[in-house]
């Protein structure tokens, strides 16, 4: 683990220092690739401003996102335990999830406004569809020897659903959310993009409307920092929760 972050890290610096001081030499104006001391002092400077807005974004994708769980799972749910269920909703979300979110976006925010509605919406769309697959593997995909002997037990169908099925899916909703949480950020992003006047997206569109292409890269980094606290945070859950998993002890 050690020895993959140093990497990462090294590598990062390299692509930094080159860009940092090969750009100069191949003559490309600042408005058009800023360079890294500079994004770093406008996002220095724009703190404040940065805060703010990314807190919105982030308020709207992860309650998008917290939806998103808690459908996603109630849905695979109703398939497992409910046969006739399936034939239902498995074929309604694999079409509604062949049609592009972003496509839709400009109608979601016709018929819910300018506010924070669109945006949530938006980023339940693009969160649900993975997050109810990988439930439906983790709820389903179980071995028969294990629920059998959880039956001679005496394990009860609550008993079967909490300690069985559940701890089994944990691992796979974890892995769901890994998926889930940037594409939910996606979501909210996008509404931002096609009618807002706060929030992060709204933010770089105001930095390429100024050409301030420095505070577009500064809401850039913004981002990476939020996704990368993000997925770090759900790593760290399952370091903390998930140590029973064989797999999970391995990394």
């Amino acid at each position: 683990m050690m020895k993959s972050t140093l990497r990462i890290t090294m590598t990062v610096a390299i692509l930094l220092a080159a860009w940092q001081y090969l750009v100069p030499y191949a003559d490309i104006p600042a408005y058009i690739l800023p360079l890294p001391s500079e994004i770093w002092a406008r996002f220095l400077e724009t703190f404040s401003l940065q805060a703010y807005n990314l807190a919105v974004t982030a308020g709207t994708t992860l309650l998008g996102l917290c939806i998103g769980v808690l459908v996603g799972v109630l849905l695979a749910l109703l398939v497992v335990y409910v046969k006739s269920a399936k034939s239902i909703i498995l074929p309604f979300l694999a079409t509604f999830n062949g049609i592009p979110k972003i496509a839709i976006a400009p109608l979601l925010v016709i018929w819910f406004g300018l506010g924070p509605d669109s945006k949530i919406i938006l980023a339940f769309l693009l969160s649900l569809f993975p997050i109810f697959v990988h439930s439906l593997t983790g709820l389903n995909e179980i071995d028969d020897d294990i629920l059998d002997l959880a039956r001679l037990a005496g394990g009860s169908n609550w008993q079967m659903f909490t300690k069985v099925r559940l701890m089994h899916a944990l691992p796979y909703i974890t892995d769901a959310l890994k998926v889930a949480f940037p594409l939910a950020l996606v979501g909210s992003i996008v509404g931002e993009f096609i009618g807002g006047n706060v929030g992060i997206g709204y933010l770089v569109l105001s930095g390429q409307f100024n050409m301030d292409i420095a505070l577009v890269f500064a809401a850039l980094l913004s981002i990476t920092i939020f996704t990368s606290v993000g997925i770090s945070a759900i790593g760290l859950f399952e370091r903390l929760f998930l140590k029973w998993q064989p797999s999970r002890r391995e990394r």
